[in-house]
């Protein structure tokens, strides 16, 4: 099952999204 360079762009910047929401709060508070 193969995916297009759309699709795992996609997902690629769903997990950025992801990160940053953890991230972000642990840089503010530090």
């Amino acid at each position: 099952e193969w995916y297009t360079p759309v699709e795992l762009t996609g997902l690629y910047w769903h997990l950025v999204d992801i990160i940053w929401i953890f991230l972000f709060p642990l840089l503010y508070l530090v």
